[in-house]
């Protein structure tokens, strides 16, 4: 995880990034970790987020 304020690749929205951010696997299928909750799409992987909110 980095310092940087993370958006929602898919439309701009600022990822929360409380309790379920984590650099821990969500299942043991799933090998993405959650980098953070957007409010419109859910939990998103580190490929989902952007660093610029355009």
């Amino acid at each position: 995880m980095t310092d940087e304020t993370e958006y929602c690749r898919l439309c701009g929205a600022e990822l929360s990034t409380g309790l379920a951010a984590t650099d821990s696997r969500q299942c043991c299928l799933n090998a993405t970790p959650i980098a953070g909750v957007c409010p419109e799409h859910g939990p998103l992987g580190p490929h989902h987020t952007t660093t610029d909110p355009t």
